[in-house]
């Protein structure tokens, strides 16, 4: 367009010329002022052409950055945060452990007469037993400092499970929920009945995870918030007839960890409608050992990814159909967390 436009001047400035050579001679300035003429003529069309010039190569630039600067593109989303979970790695002692490769981050408090194999954590706070002269008591821990020992015996506190502001135990025939103001809930359980796991939400829902005395099989119950016992409880019931042997809530639903034959070196985890009890995922099997309720440990971040920690037996994180092996959770001076991780 631009030749065009350049003939089209050229021939229009040679007609004039022409017409003024035929009536007189020109002036002096003649020639100048028809170039300027001319030139006015044509000056609305370069301003837009260099705008769209400038435009251009202002694109161009921008693709380019994009395309090789790093620090220009948009960030990666990050599947693997946080990347730690909490373990004892001695008594009293409740550390920080990168989750891929099971080193230790920091020293997250020392809570002396602790039992080690008893953890429970509810976002920032974090919960173990001790021995004292009273009795077994809970300690709450909190992450950003200080600890306190929450009032009232908790039995044998060989289950512990915490959410919602809330703490569960087991204390002989009955699963104890303890609320922040120090209410207690004490819902009973029938004598012919074995409580495996413990399991509570964010909304205050409780999970047992329960089977008959003597038998292999278990169930998931789920408990309303306001439950005093197990009348309206939903049952969750697994394929398997060994059950599973660990429970964890997942957002609203509820996941449990089962062996996928009983007594087989695989393991899934399966998750549950807790409105229904209804299945909604099967789980990708991965290889373990054998385990048994109270070996094992289930946990989960706010990711939704699950950490599955055992005494001993090894761990896993189970991310989607992502399933990783997780080194020991171990100190640098050597010591190793005897009892299960936890998220």
């Amino acid at each position: 367009m631009n030749d065009g436009n350049s003939t089209g001047d050229v021939d229009l400035l040679r007609a004039q010329l022409h017409r003024l050579v035929e009536d007189v001679e020109p002036k002096p300035d003649a020639l100048p002022r028809l170039l300027a003429a001319t030139r006015r003529r044509r000056s609305p069309r370069r301003p837009l052409l260099a705008l769209v010039g400038a435009v251009a190569v202002a694109a161009a630039a921008f693709v380019v950055a994009s395309l090789v600067i790093p620090g220009q593109q948009e960030p990666e989303p990050v599947s693997v945060q946080p990347d730690s979970y909490l373990a004892a790695p001695a008594p009293g002692v409740i550390a920080s452990f990168d989750v891929r490769s099971g080193r230790e981050n920091q020293e997250v408090a020392r809570v002396d007469g602790a039992d080690a194999g008893v953890l429970a954590t509810d976002h920032d706070r974090v919960y173990t037993t001790v021995s004292t002269s009273d009795g077994r008591r809970i300690v709450e821990v909190l992450l950003r400092g200080g600890q306190r020992v929450l009032p009232g015996d908790v039995g044998d506190g060989r289950l512990l499970t915490a959410g919602g502001e809330r703490v569960a135990y087991l204390d002989g025939n009955a699963v104890v929920v303890v609320q922040g103001g120090g209410q207690r809930q004490r819902i009973a359980i029938p004598p012919e009945l074995r409580v495996d796991d413990l399991a509570l939400a964010d909304d205050g829902r409780l999970a047992v995870l329960a089977g008959q005395q003597g038998s292999r099989q278990s169930l998931v119950l789920l408990l309303a918030p306001d439950a005093t016992s197990l009348a309206g409880h939903v049952d969750a019931v697994p394929d398997a007839t060994c059950g599973p042997v660990a429970i964890a809530w997942s957002g609203r639903d509820v996941a449990a960890l089962q062996p996928v034959d009983c007594g087989g070196e695989q393991s899934r985890v399966a998750t549950y409608a807790a409105d229904s009890g209804r299945k909604i995922g099967a789980g990708v099997p991965f290889r373990t050992p054998p385990l048994a309720a109270g070996q094992a440990r289930l946990s989960t971040d706010p990711l939704g990814r699950f950490l599955v920690s055992t005494k001993g037996k090894g761990q896993w994180l189970v991310d989607g159909s992502m399933i990783r092996p997780i080194p020991p959770a171990c100190t640098d001076d050597g010591a190793c967390a005897e009892g299960p991780g936890v998220f």
